[in-house]
């Protein structure tokens, strides 16, 4: 919602509607009887606006200065109550309060002074509740804001631990062997670090460098498999340069399906479908369950199911199945 509502409608109640209500009375011939007297009464019709709109109905509504506010009301109709019974040399008692005989010229005063009152008091009670109403709105969503992103800030740092304690253990497991892919896995994981505390860091990036991170984690991972293990990565080589994705949202599942469907000893597949279509994307995991315990209950899946409430709360659908002994993860996401 704009913030500059209330202000809006501030301007078009002085410039616009009280004018406009002002006119529908004898003005004229109250500028011509006492012209001072019509000047005090729009300056206050104008200050009983802006006090209840600044300072009444912010106090009732909190419940501060509760006393003050009904204290405020009540001048209020004092100040207009001898203003209504001012009278403007209708007859030979001039600007007297109280006089006896009350002709059709004063009734009318009278009714035309209390009606702009009550006009205008209603108005501002209606406008300053619709103003503290959406300030309380502005403040409920800057809050909500806040703490999703502490939550997102605190998810993504227990992420990138979690990324690279897997990652070093699959190097540290080449250096064992004294295989010869250590050194190429090692500059290989110093280039996913460039990502991690670069892009890594900002609210949304290119899913063209999403999909390269992936790439290259999974590059670094192929080097310890034997031939027991086959890695199918599908994703276009070209994405739509207006596509952008939170950072390091995938990457879970892709650990996920490595950590739980590799083996040195039988055969097995890991299937990873990165597919873009319009602006809808399609991310899949496919893997036998090999190794036993918990294949979504752990750190990183609990963490990326809550960024993706966070993120994408009505724009995404993610479902985690396991049947026949294979472990698949469909994701879509709304990018646009």
């Amino acid at each position: 919602m704009n913030r500059n509502i209330p202000f809006f409608i501030d301007v078009i109640f002085c410039t616009v509607l009280l004018p406009m209500m002002i006119m529908l009375l004898p003005v004229e011939k109250w500028i011509a009887n006492n012209w001072q007297f019509v000047l005090i009464l729009v300056v206050w019709l104008y200050t009983v606006y802006f006090v209840n709109r600044k300072l009444t109905v912010p106090w009732i509504i909190g419940r501060k200065k509760l006393m003050w506010a009904l204290l405020i009301i009540l001048g209020m109709v004092l100040v207009t109550f001898f203003l209504a019974h001012y009278r403007m040399g209708y007859h030979e008692h001039a600007h007297e309060f109280f006089v006896r005989r009350r002709g059709p010229k004063i009734r009318m005063q009278e009714q035309g002074v209390w009606f702009l009152f009550f006009v205008v008091e209603c108005f501002s009670f209606a406008v300053g509740l619709l103003v503290e109403v959406f300030r309380q709105m502005v403040a409920r969503r800057e809050v909500e804001y806040e703490k999703n992103k502490a939550e997102l800030a605190l998810y993504k740092a227990q992420i990138n631990p979690h990324f690279m304690f897997n990652t070093l253990n699959t190097i540290y497991g080449l250096l064992v062997t004294q295989s010869d892919k250590a050194e190429q896995a090692f500059v290989q994981f110093t280039e996913m670090l460039k990502y991690m505390y670069s892009d890594g860091t900002r609210d949304r990036i290119p899913l063209a460098g999403e999909i390269e991170y992936i790439r290259q984690y999974i590059d670094i991972q192929k080097l310890r498999l034997n031939e027991h293990a086959t890695v199918n990565f599908s994703a276009p080589d070209n994405c739509e340069s207006g596509l952008e994705i939170a950072p390091m949202i995938l990457i879970t599942f892709v650990e996920n399906a490595f950590k739980y469907g590799i083996s040195s000893f039988e055969d097995c597949s890991i299937n990873i479908v990165v597919q873009p279509n319009g602006n809808e994307l399609y991310f899949m995991t496919e893997n036998r369950i090999l190794s036993a315990g918990k294949k979504g209950a752990g750190i990183g899946i609990s963490n990326c199911r809550k960024r993706l409430a966070l993120l994408y709360p009505d724009r995404h659908l993610l479902n985690i199945s396991e049947e026949g002994g294979m472990y698949r993860v469909v994701l879509t996401i709304t990018l646009k």
